[in-house]
């Protein structure tokens, strides 16, 4: 079971170039023309980010007129800012690790914003050939909250590639420290950013995606060990080194599916304990959320709510999908597909579809 795509996309604007450019590849169905309109787009693409055109370049964006079409043009993009100049003999891979962090304590503190032992992580990603043992690459003790990444525009991030000489200095931004405010418990979303030079003809100064291996659970528990504060318990969950703009979609990403897995297993549990027969529905809402409901066959009146707000790179079949295999290896029986997309609100409330609150009918 699929759920429909509830966002609302803007109406083609033939007005702007790379929107132009996009629907006429998109359209173009011989082989040679689409090979030559893809050429098109990455060139104007280039040319803005050349131009330092970051406003052009957020228009195309946000008015991509589908899910598909957004994704064609973010794959662009990346191309543009990632790949180096034929010419170039070295080049900067500016870098970023997500880090989700589980915690929880009773009442309220803070987390630390930095590493305290940058040397013992570095030391880490070498030994597990992250990063390579010659390599000029620097990363910094700082986690960087996710707004942080956002600020850097794909202009800047180009310009730090071809002008950055060495690794050393490190990235010419100052991120101000950003600790992470912790109340009960949360899932929070930092990031380890760096910069490594990469040399045409060698290995990989730092080794980008791929999947977690053996380094995962030690980098885990030394990040752990890093930023443990009294009273609090602490998961850390590092994803692969990523570029810049990758690592930002791949952390959003990671955060959600842990927030996810964390209120299942609370509800679930809850539901349970008060024995009780849990019902898991999912059902795309207007003007862009997935939100999953945990409620009882026996209860009409509790229930809790989770929200996946979805960004322009989202499926929603990958999001069903991830929730699906969640739900069964839970082991809930009833789980509930909603076909129709639902309103944001009925009233003044937000509207949530529950074991007894039936849904809108098409809307």
């Amino acid at each position: 079971m699929t759920l429909p795509d509830p966002r609302l996309y803007p109406r083609v604007n033939a007005n702007n170039p790379a929107i132009r450019a996009l629907m006429s590849l998109l359209t173009e169905r011989d082989a040679e023309q689409v090979k030559l309109k893809r050429g098109a787009l990455d060139a104007l693409i280039c040319e803005l980010l050349q131009a330092n055109d970051h406003g052009a370049l957020h228009a195309a964006l946000t008015q991509a007129p589908s899910q598909y079409a957004y994704s064609i043009l973010w794959e662009s993009l990346r191309k543009a800012v990632e790949q180096p100049e034929s010419y170039n003999e070295q080049w900067a891979v500016p870098f970023a690790i997500p880090v989700v962090l589980v915690a929880g304590v009773k009442g309220q503190t803070n987390l630390p914003g930095k590493l305290n032992d940058l040397d013992a992580v570095t030391k880490m990603l070498k030994n597990h050939d992250i990063f390579a043992t010659d390599a000029d690459v620097w990363l910094s003790a700082q986690l960087a909250h996710p707004e942080q990444l956002a600020e850097i525009n794909p202009a800047q991030l180009t310009r730090w590639r071809d002008q950055l000489q060495y690794a050393s200095g490190g990235l010419p931004v100052n991120f101000a420290e950003a600790p992470v405010p912790l109340k009960d418990e949360g899932v929070f979303l930092r990031y380890l950013v760096g910069v490594a030079i990469q040399k045409k003809t060698a290995a990989p100064a730092v080794k980008l995606g791929g999947q977690v291996s053996a380094w995962g659970v030690p980098l885990a528990q030394e990040l752990g060990k890093q930023l443990q504060t009294a009273g609090v318990t602490l998961f850390a969950i590092p994803r692969v080194p990523q570029t810049w703009l990758a690592a930002q979609e791949s952390g959003r990403i990671t955060q959600l599916e842990t927030r996810l897995q964390v209120a299942a297993s609370n509800a679930l549990r809850s539901i349970r304990t008060a024995g009780r027969t849990p019902v898991v529905t999912i059902a795309a809402h207007e003007p862009g959320e997935i939100r999953i409901t945990f409620s009882a066959q026996e209860d009409s009146e509790r229930w809790e709510g989770y929200v996946w707000p979805l960004a322009p790179l989202d499926e929603t079949e990958q999001v069903v999908a991830f929730a699906r295999e969640l739900f069964a290896e839970c082991h809930v029986d009833d789980m509930r597909f909603i076909d129709a997309v639902q309103p944001d609100r009925i009233g003044e409330l937000p509207f949530f579809v529950t074991a007894h609150i039936a849904p809108v009918a098409h809307h």
